[in-house]
C-alpha cells in the first residue's frame, strides 16, 4: 500500500471523536450549599425571615413563598445543650448512637434533619440571585441547598415529608412541588421565623425525577 494512504489511514484513526472524560461520583461528592432562613440573632446580610443560600444570594424574600422539590431528608439527634453554653453538642444518626449519648448528657437530646431541596428558578428572581441556580433541566434552572431544621421547623418540614411519604410509599420524595415559606413568631417579646413546607398537587417533571435518581440513587 502507498505510504500516502497509510497516513490519510492513521489521520483519520487520529481524527475520530473521543468522548470527554467524566468525573466518576457519588451523592457523598457533592457539596451541597446551606439554605438559612435569616434570623435576629444571623450573622448573614439580608432580611429577617428572608431564605438565603451559600449566604450570599435571597431567593425568598421575607414574607414569601418559593416552589421547591424535596431530594432527600435525614434525620438525627443533637445534645440538647443550652444557647449560650460553653458544651459542644455531640450528634447521633442511630438510635443506639443517640442512646449511648442520652444515658450520660445532662441536656438530654431533641430531634433535627437536613433537607435537601431542588429550587426551580422565579420568574421574579433579581438579576442579583440569578446566578444562585445554575443547574438546568429541561426548560427550567434550579438552585440546590440543604436546611437544617430542629424544633417546630423541624415537625413543620421533616414530619410532613414523612406523613406524604407514609401516605404514599410507591412514590419517590420528589414527586410533588411543596410550597416553602417561613412564618414568624413571637414569645416574651422576642421574634424568629420558622420555616415550613406544605404539598400541593403540582407534579415534578420527570427530567427532574430521573436527574435526582442519578445523583441520589435509592
Amino acid at each position: 500500500m502507498p505510504k500516502t494512504k497509510l497516513v490519510e489511514a492513521k489521520k483519520e484513526e487520529l481524527a475520530a471523536p473521543v468522548a470527554a472524560p467524566r468525573l466518576a461520583i457519588s451523592a457523598e461528592d457533592i457539596e451541597i450549599p446551606r439554605l438559612n432562613v435569616i434570623q435576629g440573632s444571623s450573622e448573614i446580610d439580608g432580611d429577617e425571615g428572608a431564605l438565603v443560600i451559600n449566604r450570599t444570594h435571597t431567593i425568598m424574600p421575607t414574607g414569601g413563598s418559593l416552589s421547591v422539590i424535596p431530594i432527600t431528608a435525614v434525620k438525627g439527634w443533637a445534645e440538647n445543650v443550652p444557647f449560650g453554653s460553653n458544651e459542644v453538642a455531640r450528634v447521633a444518626y442511630t438510635a443506639d448512637e443517640k442512646q449511648a449519648i442520652a444515658e450520660d448528657s445532662d441536656f438530654g437530646t431533641i430531634e433535627f434533619a437536613d433537607v435537601t431541596l431542588l429550587i426551580p428558578e422565579p420568574e421574579d428572581i433579581g438579576e442579583d440571585a440569578a446566578d444562585a441556580f445554575p443547574f438546568p433541566i429541561g426548560e427550567t434552572s434550579y438552585a440546590m441547598g440543604k436546611i437544617h431544621v430542629r424544633k417546630a421547623a423541624y415537625r413543620n418540614t421533616f414530619k410532613r415529608l414523612g406523613l406524604f411519604q407514609a401516605m404514599n410509599p410507591e412514590s419517590p420524595l420528589c414527586a410533588k412541588h411543596w410550597k416553602f415559606q417561613a412564618d414568624q413568631a413571637t414569645a416574651n417579646r422576642v421574634s424568629w421565623y420558622i420555616p415550613q413546607m406544605t404539598v400541593t398537587k403540582v407534579d415534578t417533571d420527570p427530567q427532574v425525577v430521573d436527574f435526582v435518581s442519578r445523583i441520589i440513587p435509592s
